[in-house]
């Protein structure tokens, strides 16, 4: 499935249930406090828990390093337990940085035994957040890993893991994916990511697609800039798999304004709009967006 546009030939309930897992994570986030987690700000979808947070170390060229909020885990209610690991995207001009990286690096994963192939590599703004700490900080990577032991060590460990994340988070959520399936014992579960960036090059997409047993799936709005950085040129690739949606504003400024068409509230509008649509499209000349804004929706197209 390299490309569809129909979401009835997707999991429409779990796109559904992972983007608002995503923008939860956001809400988390606060610039006045981006360290803490504002769990009261956050709402568990129906049938989960907030059960944790995770931090990342973020900085601009080394420097100007600072400890923010990135991710939640929710929890099912019941068993067989159910984990969602929500990465939190770009909202801050020090993440639209990251997301802007055209640095290739190294991908180390945890289980450093795990010996890769040379020429693999990931976007270095993306792997810093993911792979550094500081003085006081554990890296993001550890923080995981030892999220993932505890739960496993538990009286409710881990029957399924759903990984999700908006595009800086996307990105992270990808990472972490390949990771886990390298460093651990397979966990049954699945990726679906949104506004994802390309992570890695070639090596990467293809050791992703050899080790990674979860099913993976990126959701992207053609009008959407961030999907097309880092540069195809440069050698950065994206996961196949991908669900594509089409939207963009409303207003006058239309398919130029960078940030409706990146948003992932407005992602979410169009997805649920798919859902509830009979022909499994969302196409709307004006869809509200919480009140606040609406955009336009069309009939996504596949590029050749």
């Amino acid at each position: 499935m390299p490309c569809v546009t129909d979401i009835r030939e997707v999991n429409a309930e779990q796109i559904e249930l992972l983007i608002e897992c995503s923008i939860q994570a956001y809400n988390a986030f606060s610039g006045n406090a981006p360290s803490h987690c504002h769990a009261k700000r956050v709402t568990p979808p129906e049938g989960y828990e907030l059960v944790d947070d995770w931090s990342g170390v973020d900085a601009v060229f080394g420097r100007h390093k600072k400890v923010e909020t990135y991710g939640l885990v929710f929890r099912s209610l019941a068993a067989p337990w159910r984990y969602i690991f929500a990465f939190r995207g770009t909202d801050s001009a020090l993440d639209m940085l990251d997301d802007c990286g055209l640095e290739p690096q190294s991908f180390v994963p945890f289980d450093t035994t795990r010996k890769l192939a040379a020429d693999l590599r990931v976007e270095s703004g993306f792997y810093d957040i993911y792979k550094c700490g500081d003085a006081a900080t554990v890296p993001m990577q550890h923080q995981l890993f030892a999220l993932i032991d505890k739960y496993q060590a538990s009286t409710r460990p881990i029957a399924e893991i759903l990984v999700t994340g908006h595009s800086l988070g996307a990105a992270l959520s990808q990472i972490f994916t390949l990771d886990l399936a390298l460093s651990r014992q397979p966990i049954p579960g699945i990726n679906i990511n949104f506004a994802s960036p390309r992570v890695g090059n070639s090596g990467f997409v293809t050791l992703f697609q050899q080790v990674v047993n979860q099913p993976t799936l990126r959701v992207e709005n053609g009008y959407d800039a961030v999907p097309r950085l880092p540069p195809a040129e440069l050698g950065f690739e994206h996961i196949p798999s991908v669900y594509r949606v089409a939207f963009y504003s409303n207003d006058m400024f239309g398919k130029i304004d960078l940030m409706a068409c990146h948003s992932s509230i407005n992602y979410r509008a169009v997805i649920n709009c798919a859902g509830a649509s009979q022909e499994g499209v969302c196409i709307a000349e004006r869809l509200p967006v919480d009140g606040t804004a609406s955009i336009c929706s069309e009939q996504p197209h596949i590029e050749g």
